[in-house]
């Protein structure tokens, strides 16, 4: 299995194939590993498959660029379904509606962007 994304031009179309899974070798010892290449983001009103980071030095994920954008919940969710990828979904900011990614606060609403630019 190849990590390699192949693009290529057919006629008037850019085809670019992804592969599903990512391979490799763990960073302590030789052991290779096979982890999801992609996941869906739900992200308030923001819809994207978008790549997947594996990081095995403590068996975690972490969520990369987006990749395809999609207009309604329900596409993403029925891509997904198709290809049997996962779907993360961010908090929103209970001031602003904003997506939350990384560090966060509470205020008397709820969840709150860490710098957000709503007062309580």
């Amino acid at each position: 299995m190849k990590n390699e994304i192949e693009i290529k031009k057919e006629k008037d179309t850019l085809v670019v194939k992804i592969p599903l899974k990512q391979t490799g070798k763990y960073t302590y010892g030789d052991e290779k590993w096979f982890a999801p290449n992609l996941v869906g983001i739900i992200a308030g009103d923001e819809f994207s498959l978008s790549q997947m980071i594996y990081l095995d030095y403590k068996d975690d994920y972490q969520e990369g660029s987006p990749i395809i954008m999609f207009d309604t919940k329900e596409e993403l969710e029925k891509i997904c379904r198709d290809f049997n990828i996962s779907i993360w979904e961010h908090s929103v900011c209970k001031y602003c509606n904003k997506a939350i990614r990384g560090s966060y606060t509470f205020g008397s609403k709820g969840e709150k962007c860490f710098n957000c630019e709503h007062s309580n």
